[in-house]
Parts: structure tokens; sequence; C-alpha cells
């Protein structure tokens, strides 16, 4: 993928640094380029001032507001072509991002899997790997609504973008809360459509894997008529559907168990089918080892008996790991059009209508059941375990299905603008309305809580093995069908940019552009009614939300030639939130280019996030921890003991929600670096950055357990005495909502290379790479905490790999093109120690994707590739934070390889 730096320079704006084994691949990567980039150099024209005159036009880059001859900027951004879209095989936005090193994204969309309700469904941009709010997602240059149900992360779900329809990606890799917002902290992403079509075209594509699941079939068709030029109108359209099957976790045999001893991995569930249980005190309590009827031969192949945490116990695991899913199906329908008109040769009109919806099934292990006795009396009372009296079930609902999610989400936008040249100003104005619709519906796996408590204690529904008719019959009467909660966000903004030339300076003309916003946000959640009165099993109540906020804003931008070598630009805006206050935020950078070969750049600037309306008022909920964990005050001592359920493998409830005494996010952000071409066939570019965040808002689960005895306040412990003498008493639950918890720095270097060589009688071979060298990534859990190193290690909920990055060959011969790409992420060390008590490295994982084009006709094009071309699996991971346990799904693949095609047919 390279950048686009302009008349006289390419670009690519990447990533690069030095740690030996890290960097083999990139010292080859350099090494080559240099070696071709010499090669070739002595074919280049002495003079090339010599060659014929091309038309420039002024364009606006992301990163300014300012017309300029198209070139580079004090600002590094990476452009992604459209034909670097179809080399790479991406068929989705999400998907496309996994090509950019500064991208903390997943590599697929099933990524974005997650049993935490406000999350299903989202799939979110994250640069530098600072946080989804932190990363600024534009269509055509303006904002979409965010992704509306209350979660832990907001942002714009990348679902919503057409990606079809995308000309371009633009990636400004530094913060720009100057020009476009002051939460563009990370960066921003602007995707970029097609505006000027005509013609047609349509396409086919199937793309299916090796070992069965994840199956994806797309069909788009694209129409356009008229030119500007010549008919004063243009207006095109661009259809998407896409529709993807579901991968589910026994499909793939290299997913091993959630007990695995020597990897240090011991997080079976103790709600099993049949039913773990526990015998009730004098005071009705669960006391004592957890027993199962079955064990030790536990009911396969969802069951395992572990001599883990249960030591010394004839109880039962459920290795969830084999009865859930790892990849959802969806179906997805985009359209995109847009209509301009122009008025006089100097003035414009436009119309942008955008409608995305994704239709996503998401079904994960059976329903949990831990707060309720099975009676003396019943029917199906085990016997064979030797106990009498009621006995506390830790179980499994297996018999009511997996829990099933059907998430609907609909974004729609609507752009009504105008843009041209007024009285010597360049002026684009819009107003812009975007929606974003969520409805979640339960449609199979979760039972209404009132009505199942009371049939559970007749004791006609056998928690130790298949129930009879009757028993059935019972517990299907108390499901829940056709429910669902609702959540709707809408953004109503008007915008209006300005940018002239001023005055001349030594190095041309100095330029300004002013710009002014007005926005309004609201966010409305609608839970159903068995929601809020708390009767959805496996979901905790919900209050409905309704939240709004004003922002108004103002900035102003200048570029100053101050010499045909020396640039400067300088930015400020304001910006006022009616509920959070006001922030007044600067932008400095500047552009020396002592030769046409050399250019030397940098740029500072500070940054202001407000809490999302989610963050500020999103409900209380009580859920479970994403993760399994052992007390570290209690487990040790338990391990072996009757007790020890109480104090390792737990997964405790958690209380989630909004904080309306959030305080914003600030930050400051600082880039240096260069450009160079040593040959008219290469481009190479290094750049630095550093970013820190004050007041960083985060929902520490993982924190809380890695420091109890710090962070007690936010850990409720059972009231009753602890079982064994000299440790706390058992925990009950955490507090995991929102709150300004911690600090981050990170740093890092950027390295892109592009290497054109010259066409040949055996064709034409180019080079892309973008790669990402993360020099520190620490966190400060804490007011007055030490900074912790994260970088190179699995850290609260994330991996900082070291290194990453994106490597591509290309080859094209007459009408023939092949593509090899490369995708590499560096070692790391595991959340986890293994099972000797060992600090544990995960390898470095690299992907290679083999790509072919053949155009068979003018209007005639077929494509074909395998992705994953050596079958490459996951490797194991003892990490917990997420639900998907025994490997990472958070930057892996588990599709293995696949091969896809794809026919193309156009008419102009």
């Amino acid at each position: 993928m390279s950048l686009n730096a302009g008349a006289s320079r390419r670009l690519i704006s990447n990533t690069h640094s030095d740690a030996a084994p890290v960097l083999r691949p990139v010292a080859f990567a350099v090494a080559f380029a240099f070696v071709a980039g010499a090669a070739v150099a002595q074919t280049q024209p002495a003079n090339p001032d010599t060659q014929q005159p091309t038309q420039v036009q002024r364009v606006e880059i992301t990163g300014s507001s300012i017309k300029r001859l198209e070139g580079e900027t004090a600002l590094p951004v990476q452009i992604i072509t459209k034909a670097d879209i179809e080399k790479s095989g991406a068929t989705t936005a999400a998907e496309l991002l996994t090509k950019v090193s500064a991208s903390a994204a997943q590599l697929t969309d099933g990524a974005s899997f997650s049993d935490i309700a406000g999350q299903r469904g989202f799939n979110g941009a994250n640069l530098r790997g600072i946080g989804v709010s932190s990363t600024l997602v534009l269509l055509n240059g303006r904002r979409l609504a965010n992704f509306a149900s209350p979660g832990g992360n907001s942002g714009v779900d990348l679902n919503a973008i057409p990606a079809a329809a995308i000309e371009r990606v633009d990636v400004l890799k530094d913060g720009a809360s100057a020009i476009y917002g002051t939460d563009a902290i990370g960066g921003v992403i602007n995707f970029i459509t097609r505006r000027d079509y005509q013609g047609g075209d349509f396409s086919l594509y199937r793309f299916d894997t090796q070992h069965g699941g994840a199956a994806k079939t797309i069909a788009t068709g694209s129409i356009g008529f008229g030119d500007i030029a010549k008919d004063r109108y243009n207006v095109f359209a661009t259809l998407d559907y896409q529709d993807s099957e579901a991968l589910r976790s026994t499909q793939r045999d290299w997913i091993g168990s959630v007990y695995d001893e020597a990897l240090g991995l011991d997080v079976g569930s103790s709600n099993t089918f049949p039913a773990n249980v526990r015998r009730l005190n004098s005071a009705g309590r669960p006391t004592g080892s957890r027993l199962n009827p079955s064990a030790p031969n536990c009911n396969p192949p969802a069951t395992i008996y572990s001599p883990g945490s249960f030591v010394g116990s004839s109880a039962c695991l459920y290795d969830y790991m084999q009865d859930t899913e790892i990849y959802p199906a969806s179906k997805r329908l985009s359209l995109i059009t847009r209509g301009t008109f122009a008025v006089t040769d100097e003035h414009q009109v436009f119309a942008e209508y955008l409608y995305s919806d994704t239709k996503t099934n998401y079904r994960i292990s059976p329903l949990t059941i831990t707060d309720l006795n099975y009676p003396a009396a019943g029917r199906y009372y085990p016997t064979s375990l030797g106990v009498t009296g009621p006995l506390r079930v830790n179980m499994r609902l297996s018999e009511a299905g997996g829990r099933t999610n059907d998430v609907d989400a609909n974004a729609q936008r609507l752009i009504v603008g105008a843009k041209g040249v007024l009285a010597g100003w360049d002026y684009d104005t819009a107003i812009n309305r975007s929606e974003n619709t969520v409805t979640d519906a339960y449609v199979n796996g979760y039972v209404r809580r009132t009505d199942f408590n009371n049939a559970f204690a007749t004791g006609n529904i056998n928690p130790f093995g298949p129930s009879d008719a009757a028993g059935l019959a019972l517990l299907n009467s108390t499901k829940i069908r056709d429910d669902a909660r609702k959540s709707k966000g809408v953004t109503d903004s008007f915008d209006v940019k300005l940018s002239r030339p001023i005055f001349q300076l030594a190095g041309g003309e100095a330029a300004i552009a002013l710009g002014a916003e007005y926005r309004r946000e609201s966010l409305d959640f609608t839970p159903s009614a068995l929601l809020a009165a708390g009767e959805i099993r496996g979901d905790g109540p919900a209050t409905p939300l309704s939240a709004s906020r004003k922002i108004t804003a103002g900035y102003a931008e200048l570029s100053l030639p101050f010499t045909k070598q020396l640039e400067a630009q300088v930015a400020l805006r304001g910006d006022r939130y009616n509920d959070v206050g006001n922030t007044t935020n600067p932008k400095l950078g500047l552009r020396y280019s002592p030769t046409k070969q050399f250019l030397l750049r940098t740029s500072y600037g500070t940054g202001f996030r407000a809490p999302s309306l989610s963050d500020l008022y999103a409900p209380p909920r009580l859920g479970q921890t994403n993760g399994i964990y052992d007390d570290p005050l209690g487990c040790a001592a338990a391990r072996g003991t009757a007790f020890a359920a109480d104090y390792c493998g737990l997964q405790p409830d958690k209380l989630t929600g909004g904080n309306k005494n959030l305080k914003p996010e600030e930050s400051k952000q600082f880039s240096a670096g260069f450009v160079f071409e040593p040959a008219r066939v290469m481009t190479m570019s290094v750049d630095y950055w550093r970013i820190e965040k004050t007041n960083v808002i985060s929902a520490p689960e993982g924190v809380l357990f890695s420091d109890p005895v710090r962070f007690s306040q936010f850990i409720i412990r059972d009231t009753a005495p602890s079982p064994i003498p000299g440790i706390p008493s058992p925990i009950v639950s955490v507090d995991s909502s929102l709150k300004n918890f911690a600090a981050l720095k990170t740093d890092g270097w950027d390295l892109g290379v592009d290497v054109r060589l010259p066409r040949s009688d055996y064709g034409r071979v180019s080079l892309g790479f973008n790669g990402t060298y993360v020099n520190n990534y620490k966190t400060q859990e804490g007011a007055g905490a030490r900074y912790i190193t994260a970088v190179g290690r699995f850290a609260n909920d994330q991996v900082v790999q070291r290194w990453r990055h994106t490597a591509t060959v290309n080859y094209d011969f007459g009408d023939l093109g092949l593509t090899l790409q490369q995708t590499y992420y560096s070692n790391y060390y595991d959340q986890n120690l293994d099972g000797a008590g060992r600090v544990r490295k995960i390898g470095a994982y690299e992907l290679f994707d083999l790509a072919g084009s053949y155009q068979v006709s003018k209007q005639l094009k077929v494509r074909a590739g395998i992705k994953n071309l050596l079958d490459k699996n996951p490797p194991r991971s003892n990490q917990v934070y997420y639900f998907l346990a025994s490997y990472d799904p958070s930057y892996t693949d588990p599709r293995g390889r696949s091969f896809y095609a794809s026919v193309a047919y156009s008419f102009r």
C-alpha cells in the first residue's frame, strides 16, 4: 500500500525501528528496497523538469482544511487506494484496517464477536491501541453517528461503512483535534467514496474456508451517469449485499480445552450439565465441595473432569470452548448514493444518502443457573451422592439451547450541501443528519426469571440429565421469544469551511481556512419490559436512557510557506460542550524540504476527548466478568480444599454502566519524521510519534483482580465469615463501572517503503511496506501508581505487540496481476504464567495471502485468491480476558486457509 505524496513525490507513511529478531523482515524489506532503487536510479531521466507539464488542481488533503496542490503536508497520511483494497482481498472496512500497521484492529469481522450485551454487533477502529473512542472515523470528511447500543466502546461502527463504494482511505496517523474535532487523539480515518462515477459495474464474490464455516457471498452493483463538466450534473449509486456464515468452535480441531495444565489455563466453568451441586448449611448457604452425579465420567463432549481447581472434589467442569461460536453469521445490505448539480461554473449543490443494515446472529453457550436450590423432594434428586436436603445447583441450561441473539444495526445518513468559490473563498457547507439504530433481540436460550424459578422449584425440570416430555414442556414454557432491547443514536450537524490565499510569502501564497460547526448528539436506550424488570435470566435489569448534548466549535488554520523549503501549518480550535465544559486545542506543524528528494516534518498538538453520552449516562447493569479469575488473596490457600471453587476459577457478578461524574480525557501528541526519495522509483518514510493521555476513562475489570488490596473498594466480598482462617471471604461481585482510572504514555516509529520498478518485457514489480514499532506503552492504574509497561505483552484487554507490519509484492504482466501479502505480528508475553509458574512467550504470528487477477476483456475482470496460504492456526494462549479461551481472538484469524473468487463486469 502506498501513500500518494504529490506531483513530484510518492509516499508511504508507516513504521519501523530496530530490535534484532523482531526486525529481520524489516531489514530484508528495506535492504531490498534500497538495492532495487539504486539499480534502477540510472534509468531515470536526468532532468525530470523537461517532461511534459501536467494539469494540477487544488485538492483538500486529510489533515488540513486548506486546498493546495497535491503534495506532502506536515502530517503523516497513509493513503490506501481502490487498487490496494482489491489486491488485499479485503471486503469490509474492518478487514481493510488490518492492513494498517498503526491500527490495533482485529483481523476479521468475526473478532467483533462478544458476549457483552452492549457490544454485540459493534466493530470499531483503534489507532495506536489507545481506544476506539480516540479514533475519529469519517465518511467523505464528515461524521457518522456512533454505534447506538450503550457499551464500553463509543465510536463509529465499521459495519456501517459501504466498503464496495470506497475509492480510497486516508489514514491520518497523527492527532488532528484542532481541525476535525477534539476526539481525534489517535488519528483520523477518512473513507472516501466515488464522487463523479459514470457507467456501471456488477460483481459477484464467493469466499469459503478449507475446514468449513465462515463462508461469505457478496453481490455488488454500481451505476452512475452525468458529466459535471458537460451535463452539469452527476448521479451515482452503489448497492452491496453480503451474506456471511457462522463458524462453530467444533469446526476447528486446533481449538483446545479450557483446561491445559502445561499452558497454565484452567478456566473451565463450574456451571455444567449435568449440574454440579453443593450442600446447604444451617443458614441456607452453600458449603463444601461441589459434587456431580455423573463424575468422574462427565457428560461429553461439553464437560471435562479437571484435577486443576477442583482437586479432591467429585465435580465436573464445562468446556465452553467446545460448545460456542467463534464467528457469527451476518447479512449486510448497504447503499450509498450521491447527486451533484453545478448551478454555475463556480457553485455546486450536492446530496448524499447512506443506508446500511447489518443483521448478525450471535449464539454462545447455554445459560448458567447459580442461585437456585433443587428441592429434596424433586423427582430427579441425585440420591447416588449420599446427601440429603435441598442442593444449590451450578447448572448449564443446555436443554434450553445456546443463548442466541439477533442484532439488527441500521445506519442512515443524509447530507445536503453546497461548495464552490465565492468572493475568492473556497467554501464547503452542509447539513448532516446521521442515525444509528440497534435492536438486540433475545431469540433462544433465555428464560423468564420468576417463571423459571417457580418451575424449577417444582423439581420437575431435571438438572442432572434429560427431562421427560412434561419437564421439557415446563422448561419451554418459561423461554423468552421476541423480546428485544432497542437503542438509537442521532447526530445532527451543520458545518461550514472557508479557505483562500491571503498574501504572498517567499515560498508561495499563505493561505487561511476558517471553519465552524454545530452538532447535537442524542442517545436513547429502551429496554423491554422484561429486561427493565430484571426478568431475563443472564441479563441484569436495565433502566431506560435518554440523553443529549450540544457542541459548538470554531477553528482557524494557517499555511505559511516561509520559503520554498520551509512551510508551517498552524491551527487552533475551540469547542464548547454544554455538559462537560469547554476546550481549546492548538496544532503546530512544520515541513522542511531542502531538496526535492528529502522532506522533514514535525507536529505538536493537544486533544480533549469528552465522555460520550453512553460513558456518562449508560444505566448500571449487573452481569458477569468477561474473564475467569483466581482471587490472589485466597486461591493459593484454598486450592486442594473443599473451598477451592469459592476462590479459584471465578466469574463473579460485575457492575457495569456509565458515570455522570466522569471528566474529559486530555492528551498531548507529538510526531517527527522524514520522507526520502533516493530515486524516482522508490519512496520511504520514517515517523516518530508520541501520545500521552490523562484522565483515561476505563472499566478496569482485570486490574481489580491484579491488586485486590489496593482496589478493595471496588471488590464486594461475602459478608459471612471466611471459611478459611487468615484469608478474606469469597468475592461476590466487582464494580467495573466507568471511571477516570488511568493515564497512558505510548510512543513508537512508523516506517513506509514504496518501490515501483520500471516496466520491462517481463512485466512490472512493485513493493509496498508499512510497519509500526512501539517503543513504549505504559499505563498508570490510579492516581499515584507507578506506570506499568505493557508493550510486548498482553495487558488489561489487549496485546500491544512491539512490531506489526504488512508487506506486499505486486507483479503485473499485461492483463495478469499477482499479489503476495504478508501480515506480521511479533512475539509477546502471555497474560498469565504457564503451568510451571514461568513467564510464557507466544511466538510471532504471520499470515500470507496470495491473490491474482486477469482482465479477460475491457469489460470483464476475474479475481481469485488464497487467504492464510500456509494455513496458520492462532497460537495457544492462556489469556482469560476474552471468553473465547485457549487463543487470543483480538488479533488472530481463526478461519484457517480460505479461498475466494470474484467476477466483475463493467460498462462505460
